[in-house]
């Protein structure tokens, strides 16, 4: 008898453990804008932070607001939150994150033509991005890192690889 009893114990143990697992590994969502990351599933809980767009994030729980818009539970940079399934798709990013120079471009200090130029990067460069902003000119800026230095290029002369 008591043999079997331990035997039940283990196997429920392995059942909570598996439960538990899966529970952390339902799915993965890809922003598809910038996108906000909130306490809570619907706009009006408080913004923790901004995600860029094409970042893909894992999810283990979804809830509908009252609007009826889904939303996930997601992790991100040591941050729980929430984000709307009207900012990110489900499945992986497609992107590489990358893009190709199509013109010789500034690296500038911040997005937008008022920052200061860094250095020229030459036509037909591959550049890693790990974040992008839009100017108020509605153009969108990518920030890389070209021989150590940190900053943007504008999609006017990149485009995504």
């Amino acid at each position: 008898m008591k043999r079997i009893s331990k035997w039940i114990a283990a196997l429920m143990l392995a059942v909570m453990c598996l439960t538990a697992v899966s529970a952390l590994a339902d799915g993965t969502v890809t922003t598809t804008g910038s996108i906000n990351l909130r306490k809570g599933p619907g706009l009006d809980y408080k913004s923790i932070r901004t995600i860029s767009e094409g970042v893909s994030l894992n999810y283990d729980k979804t809830a509908k607001d009252d609007r009826g818009v889904v939303w996930y539970r997601v992790y991100y940079k040591k941050n729980t939150g929430w984000v709307s399934s009207k900012y990110a798709k489900e499945g992986k990013s497609s992107s590489s994150n990358k893009v190709v120079t199509t013109g010789s471009v500034n690296l500038r200090s911040g997005p937008g033509l008022d920052y200061q130029s860094l250095r020229t990067v030459a036509s037909g460069t591959t550049l890693t991005y790990d974040k992008t902003k839009k100017d108020d000119r509605g153009v969108v800026w990518y920030r890389v890192k070209v021989k150590g230095k940190t900053g943007w290029v504008s999609s006017k002369y990149a485009k995504k690889k």
